[in-house]
């Protein structure tokens, strides 16, 4: 794993199995292989720093998260943004459709006086 100044892994040292701990500004996600891991962890950081729980990651950065214990499989979905991207330009209640764009659209660059969304151009 490339190093990451908000991410520390910590791997067990027999089995070689990782504990991970990520960081964005007051968050932090925690990522163990078993619920006593978890616990320990969570445990430790008590110890040391004064920390508020607020149950299993539902949403990071943004994303909205759902893990599904059955199969051990994690969904990230970015529903929200989009929609409050939507929302910001005026097209929310606009209609899907099976293709994006016309194949035969020549793409331009931008000139002055094309709109924004935030700090992106479009």
């Amino acid at each position: 794993m490339i190093a990451d100044q908000c991410v520390y892994v910590c791997r067990d040292p027999v089995s070689g199995l990782p504990t991970i701990i990520a960081v964005h500004i007051d968050d932090m996600t925690l990522c163990t292989r078993t619920d006593t891991e978890l616990s320990q962890l969570k445990g430790e950081l008590a110890s040391k720093f004064q920390v508020m729980d607020v149950g299993e990651l539902t949403q990071i950065l943004g994303m909205q998260v759902q893990q599904d214990n059955s199969d051990g499989s994690i969904q990230l979905s970015q529903v929200s943004y989009i929609s409050h991207m939507l929302e910001s330009v005026g097209i929310s209640n606009c209609n899907p459709i099976a293709i994006p764009i016309d194949p035969n659209v020549k793409l331009m660059p931008l000139t002055d006086g094309d709109p924004y969304i935030g700090d992106a151009k479009f």
